[in-house]
Formats: structure tokens, C-alpha cells, sequence
């Protein structure tokens, strides 16, 4: 049986549908908050019972002259306006299928970093945390 490998260069990054061409690195965690529910004078747990689920991630990039950043892409707001700070949708995407690797409807960018060397390449890099995540099968 033969497996087709998916690779960095077969996805595709959207904010807000909009496809982010910055992008050179994604990383996500999802914790399901799933957490063992223990009896009286029991060292073992009896079951496992969903919590509290969170999604956090990281997007690195480069930053490209006159493009704005973060704030034109509309994911932050202009200071004036912190305490506005929008919801984002963040979509992964395979390249050649279309499939929606992970969707976040409504996630927030947390943090922000900037590294740039003299004679090299300026990155930027974002965190996110998500309300809900949906898998390719949730949007089946």
C-alpha cells in the first residue's frame, strides 16, 4: 500500500481567508482536557472525562517591506483601539486537496516577536489561542 507524505510546501496558511503568504513555519497543540476522574481510596482512575479543550499555535514568517504586519492583515488593532482586539479565523490547508487540515473560527493573536540580523532575513512570528478547533471529519 502506498502513503503520500504531506509536506510544508503542500499547505497553505489563511487569516481571516485570506492566504497568508508569509508563512515559512505552523505549529498548533490541542489539549482535549480530557482528565482522569478517580474514586474514594482508589490510587487508580475509574474513567476519563472530558474538561476543558484549548488550541494554541505558533506561526513564523518573514516580514515583507510596506506590507503592514500583523495590523494589516487585520489581526491586531491599532493601538488606539487595544482594548478591540479581533477575532481571526485561522485555516490550515492541504495545496492539492483542499482539505482543511484545522480550522479555528475564532482565535486571537496572543503574541507577537520580531528577530531581525544585519544582512539577514527579518522573521516575525505569532502566537494564537483558539476557542474551537475543528478536524477535516468535524467539517465533513
Amino acid at each position: 500500500m502506498n502513503s503520500i507524505v504531506l509536506s510544508g510546501a503542500c499547505i497553505k496558511l489563511y487569516i481571516n481567508n485570506k492566504l497568508y503568504k508569509e508563512v515559512q513555519e505552523v505549529r498548533y497543540d490541542k489539549d482535549y482536557g480530557e482528565e482522569e476522574i478517580r474514586g474514594i481510596d482508589t490510587p487508580h482512575p475509574q474513567e476519563i472525562a472530558p474538561g476543558k479543550a484549548s488550541v494554541s499555535g505558533q506561526v513564523s514568517g518573514i516580514r515583507i517591506k510596506y506590507s503592514g504586519g500583523l495590523q494589516a492583515y487585520n489581526m491586531r488593532p491599532l493601538m488606539k483601539d487595544i482594548l478591540s482586539s479581533p477575532y481571526v479565523s485561522i485555516r490550515i490547508q492541504d495545496r492539492a486537496t483542499k482539505e482543511d487540515i484545522l480550522f479555528i473560527p475564532n482565535a486571537k493573536i496572543t503574541r507577537e516577536s520580531f528577530q531581525g540580523t544585519i544582512k539577514g532575513t527579518v522573521k516575525i512570528s505569532f502566537a494564537f489561542k483558539g476557542l474551537v478547533a475543528f478536524d477535516p471529519l468535524d467539517r465533513a
